[in-house]
């Protein structure tokens, strides 16, 4: 039922039909249809394996369509090679290990759910991003979390990874790990200003004898 209502939504509205239509043959249709698709596709090849350097691209000025925000990984490409973007969606792989380690050890079903919905949110916006500017997807609009341009889709995510430090720390052990390890740095400097818990508490076992 899913694949028979996608048939229907893409085949009832044209611009739908297009993006489709420029995923499966881009360099057919590389002055309308797969335009974007296309200069994507060679912003990536022109950078190599270590890219021309950070601001060397040549494709963001007026060559990629919203180079900023839905193409940027095409320019950390250009600009970064092979092993910047590599890099990137390593990045991304740890952070959604940290977050289902997070969601595997609480012990509260609510915790547990939403932290995995969480990962899979921020996790799937990175997949469908990455897939579209690699061609393994249609072009979709959506940005790439963290990295493109734009308060309104950045909000919702440091919401999201605030909510998962949350739930971090009732992971078994992590309160007693923290009072161990004492304030850190920031939370020094924010005492050193007033704004912050005095940074000079003992720690566990330390007290006078």
């Amino acid at each position: 039922m899913a694949a028979l209502a996608a048939i229907v939504m893409i085949s009832t509205e044209g611009y739908r039909s297009d993006r489709i239509t420029g995923w499966l043959d881009p360099w057919g249709n590389a002055r309308d249809l797969g335009y974007q698709a296309v200069q994507g596709q060679i912003a990536m090849g022109s950078g190599g394996w270590f890219g021309l350097g950070l601001g060397s691209s040549r494709q963001k000025w007026s060559w990629i369509p919203h180079a900023e925000s839905d193409f940027i990984f095409s320019i950390l490409g250009e600009e970064l090679g092979l092993m910047g973007t590599l890099v990137v969606v390593a990045l991304f792989g740890l952070l959604g290990y940290a977050g289902l380690r997070v969601a595997t050890r609480v012990k509260d079903p609510f915790v547990r759910l939403a932290a995995a919905a969480a990962v899979a949110w921020i996790a799937g916006q990175a997949i469908v991003n990455i897939g579209a500017v690699i061609g393994v997807l249609p072009i979709t609009g959506i940005p790439l979390p963290l990295v493109s341009y734009g308060g309104s889709a950045l909000l919702p995510t440091l919401a999201a990874l605030g909510m998962l430090l949350s739930f971090a720390k009732q992971e078994p052990g992590a309160r007693e790990a923290l009072a161990a390890h004492g304030p850190g740095p920031v939370a020094r400097g924010l005492s050193w200003l007033g704004l912050g818990g005095p940074a000079g508490k003992r720690r566990p076992g330390r007290g006078r004898r």
